[in-house]
């Protein structure tokens, strides 16, 4: 996990600039198996020439763009990112395809993106920052910007019943001092059967895990 119990939360915004030139090296460093997840993020992706939609929540630098271009190298690709530095980081790696993606500054919670239909919406290494209810509501939200038959992936942390009930706990604490308008960085990890729960009543008529790596785990749900 990347912030420490008794660590002072941070704006979700500040956290990811001030953390942007070397996070691709720390994501590789602490991401368990990180070459294996992020090649199998791609996976469910459907390899094709034609010119699919595909959205990509909370992208960051990219890191799991490079396996999705791989499979659909003419894919029309949005991403959303509150990290203004983390975005300029991506166009700048991926300069070649910049024609045929489309980068969005804001938070993926309150941005509209379900006003478009795609055939894939991808996170990584986000979700974990939601309570059960926000993540409810970002699923249902995720399944309607879906066209149908499309397919939701989302690689992520889990977490033990027990652990899961330690991380809420010191959200709660952590949050009672905080301004309650501002979105912050505290991971709040579930446990692997309660995302496949939440992905379920979200509407998703499937739901399986195709990677499982100690705590990090690969969902895909598919409308």
């Amino acid at each position: 996990m990347s912030n420490s119990p008794d660590s002072k939360p941070e704006e979700m915004e500040s956290f990811f600039e001030t953390r942007a030139s070397g996070y691709d090296e720390h994501m590789k460093n602490n991401v368990e198996s990180f070459e294996e997840l992020y090649d199998k993020v791609s996976q469910p992706i459907e390899s094709t020439e034609e010119v699919i939609e595909i959205l990509d929540l909370g992208c960051g630098t990219g890191l799991e763009l490079a396996g999705i271009l791989k499979r659909a190298p003419n894919s029309l690709i949005t991403g959303i990112d509150l990290s203004e530095k983390m975005l300029k980081i991506l166009e700048n790696k991926y300069s070649k395809f910049m024609n045929q993606i489309t980068l969005i500054k804001d938070s993926y919670t309150t941005y509209p993106f379900n006003k478009k239909k795609y055939d894939y919406i991808v996170s990584v290494m986000t979700m974990h920052h939601w309570l059960e209810g926000e993540k409810l509501d970002l699923y249902k939200k995720i399944n309607s910007a879906l066209k149908d038959k499309g397919k939701y992936i989302e690689g992520d942390y889990v977490t033990s019943k027990e652990e899961e009930k330690q991380f809420l706990l010191r959200y709660k604490e952590k949050i009672k001092l905080l301004d309650k308008k501002k979105i912050y960085h505290i991971d709040i990890p579930m446990t692997e059967e309660k995302q496949v729960r939440l992905l379920k009543e979200a509407g998703f008529k499937e739901v399986e895990v195709i990677h499982r790596a100690n705590e990090n785990r690969i969902f895909v749900a598919i409308k």
